[in-house]
Formats: C-alpha cells, structure tokens, sequence
C-alpha cells in the first residue's frame, strides 16, 4: 500500500510540475482505465486508448464513445401538489382578514408521450 501510494504521489507531483504537457487519466471499477495524454492541454485532443481488465483476464484495446439515439417515452399520470393560497378575505362578522383563499392538495396531472433523445457509452475496439 505505501509503494502505491509513493507512485500516485510522484504521477501528481510531474504532473503538477508540467501540467500542459502530462495527464493522467484512471478509473478503477468493474474495468480498470489508464489514459496518458503527452503534448499539450488544449487545442487538438488525440483519443487515449484505455486497456480495460476484465473479470477473465483478457485485454482489449478501445476507447468509449458517446452516442445519442432517439426514445419514445409513453405518457403517465404524476401527482401535482399545489400549496395554499392566500389573500384578503370577510369573516361571519363582515371584518377583511388575512386568510386561505384557495386551500392545499393534489391533483393528477396527464404528461403526454414524447419522444427524447437519450445518450450513453459504447465500448469501442481499436
């Protein structure tokens, strides 16, 4: 643990030194991603091929890739709740005074079907 540790230090340690010319990029989940980026931090960004390591052990060269595709969501019903409203209204004897117009409560609303464009990750090969 103190040999890993002594390794992220020193990759944040270069890469605070020259931060426009090194980058780290890491993800440890289900797959594990490394990414090193040498050149600058701006202007063109080349694709950084990441290596996942999957469960059984093989590897694979790719990059993720965002797509974005069209939904057809169906409409529902959904509850709205509406809080009290005030204003001046007359007691029994005649006398205006601040009180409840309108009170709370809910009602049903109906959302219409539509359709919305969704995105999300693909796993690309090299």
């Amino acid at each position: 643990m103190r040999h890993l540790t002594s390794i992220v230090l020193a990759l944040f340690g270069l890469a605070a030194v020259a931060p426009a010319q090194f980058r780290v990029e890491g993800s440890f989940g289900h797959h594990v991603h490394v990414g090193v980026q040498f050149g600058p931090a701006y202007g063109y960004r080349a694709p950084v091929c990441v290596v996942p390591v999957a469960d059984h052990g093989h590897r694979s060269f790719g990059h993720w890739e965002t797509i974005s595709e069209p939904v057809h969501v169906p409409g529902f019903w959904t509850e709205e709740c509406v809080p009290a409203r005030y204003g001046w209204v007359y007691d029994q004897c005649g006398h205006r005074v601040w009180g409840i117009v309108e009170p709370a409560g809910c009602h049903r609303v109906w959302v219409p079907p539509r359709c919305e464009t969704r995105t999300r990750r693909v796993w690309v090969r090299c």
